[in-house]
């Protein structure tokens, strides 16, 4: 809508927009063609068609690079919210508070725990951890606030250090993430 609100207001301004093109793009005298020709076509236009023409072009970029951000994650298989949430975990991940193991482990190791459904992670993470449960995936996540894995389950713990060694079960590829967006889904 800003390019054609542009476009649309240059259409009706372009017969008065007329610069000398012998100036240099960076001289005095070019710039001075400019404003010339900006208040002929404030004084012709008014407002209405000069100032929307002047403000659309001015912030034409900004939805265009929200767009592009937008294609971006679509391509990488994340909403809004999923994105900041990464970056928090990508935190982190940095300073050596994310730990992973899989279900099969923990059960295993956790034989009292094995077909309790009231207790559906089998691990308890130091201080105020938060756990991330990836079922699906056969991979839980877990924060601790002191970097250690969890008490008594240490060799069960691998120290996560980066977003690739994490399952993402929502990222299905790029053009697939895009159908799947085209789909509704």
């Amino acid at each position: 809508m800003e390019i054609y609100g542009a476009y649309l207001s240059y259409s009706i301004l372009q017969p008065f927009l007329q610069t000398n093109p012998a100036n240099p793009m960076f001289s005095k005298a070019h710039w001075n063609d400019l404003v010339r020709v900006a208040i002929i076509a404030v004084n012709v236009g008014g407002l209405s068609i000069a100032g929307v023409g002047m403000l659309t072009v001015a912030t034409a970029a900004l939805p265009l690079g929200l767009l592009a951000y937008h294609c971006y994650l679509i391509w990488a298989g994340m909403t809004t919210n999923e994105s900041q949430k990464w970056a928090d975990l990508r935190d982190d991940m940095a300073d050596g508070y994310v730990f992973k193991a899989s279900h099969q482990a923990l059960r295993a190791h956790n034989q009292p725990w094995k077909n309790n459904s009231a207790n559906p992670i089998y691990a308890q993470a130091n201080g105020d951890g938060t756990v991330y449960d990836n079922e699906p995936s056969d991979q839980v996540l877990v924060m601790t606030s002191d970097g250690r894995p969890p008490i008594g389950q240490e060799e069960l713990w691998t120290q996560v250090w980066s977003l690739g060694d994490i399952v993402n079960l929502h990222d299905l590829g790029g053009w697939d993430n895009f159908v799947e967006i085209l789909k509704g889904r």
